[in-house]
């Protein structure tokens, strides 16, 4: 009897043991590439993360990227889901601008919220216009990142390339929206560009001191760059947005973005949009105007690429999509 018991507890046991493995094996690793830090993207993007991983069975991560970068990675299968715009993702898919090839894997999983071109300049500065860039010391953001892309398209408008601001005797300097600040702080530069959330954190502190205005696009050029690029859309840093702001700033948009491998299989991208639109709140507390400005009725606003179906069957049970 004695062995009898003790069999069947090397049998149980062996079972448990090969179970858990099994388990262990079947639970997904979700990882995202987000934004740098000093933006909206990073800590948002953690949160998120977070959230999916205490609501589900999955174990995430969230790691630093630019909008460009994190096409290509979720292309390759580098990361399942990844912060965007609209208008980079579109490209990505087509294979233009900045994209050598089409990147098809990728699906689009939700739209956030609008994100704002600001090309900010010291306020005592005798910077008036984008033209006025042509030799000055800027930083449009870096390599790899929508902002630097269009900035780019802006600057080009004007007839300005990096290259001829550098052959002019200016600079261009590829950092992050931290670095970024740090320089105008310190009078290394002219000008700090970025497509981010309005207000930014970093722009804050730098309208604090030593003080910033932003440069407006005016009609003509807007044309232009909406020719170049018609993903891009027409928007306004608002007054209310930055202390000290009399009027609207004329300013090109788009629109923030997630995009997901479309390898990415359909009840866990039905499960993640689910999860974080009912945790939606826990967000607000991290970007509180980004969220509120987020909305699950707006999920598909500004998508140009095919939409993830698990994320659209959860769309269409809300009644989002017809």
């Amino acid at each position: 009897m004695l062995r009898k018991i003790v069999f069947m507890g090397l049998v149980v046991a062996l079972a448990f043991c090969l179970v858990v493995p099994m388990a262990q094996a079947e639970k997904k690793f979700l990882r995202m590439f987000s934004g740098p830090e000093g933006g909206s993207w990073y800590p948002l993007g953690s949160a998120m993360m977070a959230i999916v991983e205490k609501n589900t069975n999955l174990s995430t991560s969230n790691g630093p990227g630019g909008g460009v970068g994190n096409c290509k990675a979720v292309n390759g299968g580098r990361a399942d889901l990844g912060w965007t715009y609209t208008h980079t993702a579109f490209n990505a898919y087509e294979g233009r601008g900045k994209f050598k090839k089409k990147n098809t894997n990728l699906r689009h999983l939700f739209s956030l919220y609008p994100g704002v071109f600001q090309i900010a300049v010291p306020k005592k500065s005798k910077i008036f216009t984008v033209a006025d860039l042509s030799d000055k010391r800027i930083v449009p953001g870096k390599i790899g990142f929508s902002g630097t892309v269009i900035a780019e398209l802006v600057l080009k408008a004007y007839g300005i390339t990096f290259d001829s601001i550098k052959k002019n005797g200016g600079m261009v300097s590829y950092v992050g929206y931290s670095d970024s600040a740090a320089l105008m702080k310190d009078g290394h530069s002219d000008s700090y560009m970025a497509v981010t959330s309005c207000p930014q954190s970093t722009l804050i502190d730098l309208n604090f001191r030593p003080g910033i205005r932003f440069l407006p696009v005016d009609p003509v050029h807007m044309k232009q760059i909406l020719n170049l690029e018609p993903g891009l859309m027409e928007t306004v840093i608002p007054k209310t947005a930055y202390k000290g702001m009399k009027a609207d700033v004329p300013a090109v948009g788009t629109v923030t973005a997630v995009i997901a491998d479309k390898n990415l299989p359909d009840d866990i991208a039905y499960e993640i949009v689910k999860v974080l639109y009912a945790n939606w709140p826990e967000l607000a507390k991290v970007k509180k105007k980004a969220i509120e400005a987020s909305k699950p009725e707006n999920a598909l606003r500004g998508a140009r690429i095919p939409v993830h179906p698990g994320a659209m069957r959860y769309y269409k049970e809300k009644g989002y999509v017809k």
